[in-house]
């Protein structure tokens, strides 16, 4: 059974819908924009947890079957930019073999990110638990908050 929803449209908005969906659809949507590229299976992106905290920054991104030489992580200024390759395993010899339904991203990724504050590069830490890869970006101690005593004449 397919079920179809009745939209009623006012015929003076039809223009500005127009606008706005050729808007919306070119901008952020489209199967050939970068970000988007695995929603539409077109190469491979990483997905990540960002969190702060007045300490730095902790990335997190799961990362099934790769290796720690098989990530790359650079930083450069303020920016951090993690790369590498997930490659689909051969699951069958079969020549006939078909695949029903393939969800899995595979291929190259690269993820760059520009942090708000300036970060300590000499001092980012990466760890790959169990496929799970979690990497610390302290900030630079010029911008990590501070409490300053205050000083009583006596």
């Amino acid at each position: 059974m397919t079920r179809q929803m009745i939209i009623r449209q006012d015929p003076f908005f039809a223009p500005f819908n127009k606008v706005m969906n050729a808007m919306l659809n070119d901008s952020f949507a489209r199967p050939l924009n970068r970000d988007w590229a695995t929603v539409w299976g077109i190469g491979s992106r990483l997905p990540m947890d960002i969190y702060e905290d007045g300490e730095g920054y902790t990335f997190v991104a799961v990362v099934p079957g790769l290796s720690a030489d098989e990530i790359k992580i650079e930083t450069e200024g303020n920016f951090i930019k993690f790369s590498g390759e997930i490659i689909a395993p051969a699951l069958s010899s079969d020549e006939n073999a078909r695949t029903l339904r393939s969800e899995i991203g595979y291929g190259k990724f690269v993820r760059s990110f520009e942090l708000t504050e300036d970060v300590e590069a000499d001092k980012v830490e990466a760890r790959l638990d169990d496929g799970v890869l979690t990497v610390r970006v302290p900030k630079a101690e010029a911008v990590k908050p501070r409490t300053i005593k205050v000083q009583a004449k006596a």
